[in-house]
Parts: C-alpha cells; sequence; structure tokens
C-alpha cells in the first residue's frame, strides 16, 4: 500500500540550496546551478554560456558552446540567491533562476 501511494506522488529534484526545482523545469535532471561568470545580464534578460562539462545536461563530449538568450520575463527569482539552469540535452532552455529575478 505504501509503495503505490508513493508511486503516484511527482516530485522534481532539489536544488543544492534545499529547494526543489518545479517539475515543469525539469526531469529529474535538467537543473543544476551554475556559475555567475556563465552568465551577463543584457538590458532584455540575460545570455548563459555553458561549456562542455559546466552543466548535467551538457556534458564534455558534447565538444560545443551553448549559449542561451533568456529574456527577462522568462527569468525566475532564485530561492537560495544563486544562478540556476534547467536545459534539455539538446541545449533547450527550460526554466532559469536568477538572484534578482527578471525585470
Amino acid at each position: 500500500m505504501l509503495l503505490a501511494a508513493g508511486a503516484t506522488q511527482t516530485h522534481a529534484h532539489r536544488a543544492f540550496g534545499g529547494w526543489d526545482y518545479p517539475f515543469e523545469c525539469c526531469s529529474e535532471a535538467d537543473c543544476a546551478q551554475i556559475d555567475v561568470s556563465e552568465v551577463q545580464e543584457t538590458p532584455s534578460g540575460f545570455i548563459v554560456t555553458i561549456r562542455p562539462g559546466r552543466h548535467p545536461m551538457w556534458v564534455t563530449e558534447r565538444r560545443q558552446t551553448v549559449v542561451l538568450e533568456v529574456p527577462d520575463q522568462k527569468a525566475r527569482l532564485s530561492p537560495d540567491g544563486f544562478f540556476h539552469l534547467c536545459m534539455n540535452d539538446a541545449g533547450e532552455l527550460l526554466c532559469f533562476f536568477s538572484p534578482g529575478g527578471g525585470s
């Protein structure tokens, strides 16, 4: 009975800071904290540059850097004050969390 109840619950994975990434942002592995050096703020949002091996969904074997443009309206407020990026294995943006959110 307990196993059946647990199987029906849907959980996102947990950020290092102790909060859960929203389910719509990930499939249990698509999100990770990223370094501030990988984020450039622009007047209309952010440019995120991920080199191979710097995100769980962008492994070293990729050999190419992925650059994502994140408009302000897609940026969410980061609960722990760090940048976090959720992307799929095609390098497409799912969710982005900024210490200041979007504008």
